[in-house]
């Protein structure tokens, strides 16, 4: 069973989302699909473990926000 992630295409464009993904090693886990706001993230929850990756790419995103990529 996959657990959802709603990210809103005015906050995120597809290529962040992308690069998000690929820093937390997640490439080729998440499953990106167009949503009618924006995007919705699949994470795949075969191992229990779902829930950790999802706050781990919300921290990531918000890190982003905060611009401390930059720094």
């Amino acid at each position: 069973m996959n657990k959802l992630l709603l990210v809103s295409a005015m906050q995120y464009d597809f290529h962040t989302l992308l690069k998000v993904a690929d820093i937390c090693g997640f490439t080729g886990e998440i499953g990106f699909h167009d949503a009618e706001d924006g995007y919705l993230l699949t994470f795949p929850d075969n191992d229990g473990h779902a829930d950790r990756r999802i706050a781990e790419y919300r921290s990531r995103l918000r890190d982003l926000e905060h611009n401390i990529w930059n720094r």
